[in-house]
């Protein structure tokens, strides 16, 4: 079991890690200090019992970071000096780990800014990115520490993000990369996985089936990848593309419309974006 873990913050990703590791008995509900501006963004946290707290003007984030052990900061990159610079506490940091799921925002400026705040050099910070599918217990993230942070603090990272899907330490300089990748890239699986449903329709399938019957395609496609030794995908594709069948027709047609490439700029696009705002984040 975990220490007390506070979130700022309540968005989709607060609630795809904090939710998932309540709902699996990782950490209990009362453990868990949750806070946000918005009522309407604690409701679920409040019906599976988390502690919860509205943040504004006049009611700062010091509750939360006073009353937790590890403090996950969940706001909107561009927000986050604000939302620091608000903060008003009592009890001494040195002894908290605070960890970003925020895109963009370099560990080396997340830790400067928490050690102004907090008057400390001593305080321990990590920086992670996970996906919202941490929400089925499918979720993959990865994480960057800083230097100064225990031994102890990493391992209780890669337990609590690894209780809900796969976990890796990573340069840093690669984060923004690793974003693009997963935690966006989950989102570039959706309209694929409707553009074969669309195609299904289109051949006389009734759309509800073919929405189930494409997402467990997809499904069953990322599952002999990592069940069967990582298997390479362009083996695994020569494997179902008879010599002038089916399947081998299909993949000319993607190819002549660049899907791959196009899969390869929205990466790009994604990790560029990364890195814009966390140059943003420092105006």
């Amino acid at each position: 079991m975990f220490s007390k873990i506070g979130f700022i913050g309540a968005g989709q990703m607060a609630k795809a890690i904090g939710l998932s590791m309540v709902r699996k008995g990782v950490v209990k509900p009362s453990e868990v200090f949750v806070s946000c501006p918005e009522e309407q963004y604690l409701e679920a946290w409040k019906e599976v019992g988390c502690r919860t707290t509205i943040h504004n003007g006049n009611n700062n984030l010091g509750e939360v970071v006073d009353d937790s052990d590890t403090i996950i900061w969940a706001v909107k990159p561009q927000i986050f000096n604000t939302a620091l610079q608000s903060t008003e506490y009592n009890v001494d940091n040195t002894s908290k780990f605070h960890v970003s799921i925020m895109a963009g925002i370099p560990l080396l400026d997340f830790t400067k800014l928490l050690q102004l705040k907090f008057k400390s050099s001593k305080i321990s910070t990590a920086r992670a990115m996970p996906n919202i599918a941490m929400k089925v217990d499918c979720g993959c993230s990865v994480y960057t520490m800083d230097e100064a942070t225990s031994s102890e603090n990493k391992e209780l990272l890669s337990k609590l993000l690894g209780s809900v899907g796969l976990c890796f330490e990573v340069p840093e300089h690669q984060i923004n990369a690793y974003c693009g990748l997963f935690s966006s890239g989950i989102g570039f699986m959706f309209p694929i996985l409707e553009g074969l449903s669309d195609g299904a329709v289109n051949m006389g399938i009734p759309r509800d089936l073919s929405l189930q019957i494409a997402a467990q395609t997809m499904k069953g496609a990322a599952q002999l990848i990592l069940g069967e030794g990582n298997s390479h995908p362009g083996a695994l594709k020569d494997s179902v593309c008879s010599p002038g069948g089916t399947t081998i027709r299909g993949i000319a047609q993607l190819e002549f419309h660049s899907v791959r490439y196009a899969l390869m700029k929205a990466v790009e696009a994604a990790t560029t974006r990364g890195e814009e705002l966390g140059m943003k984040s420092k105006k």
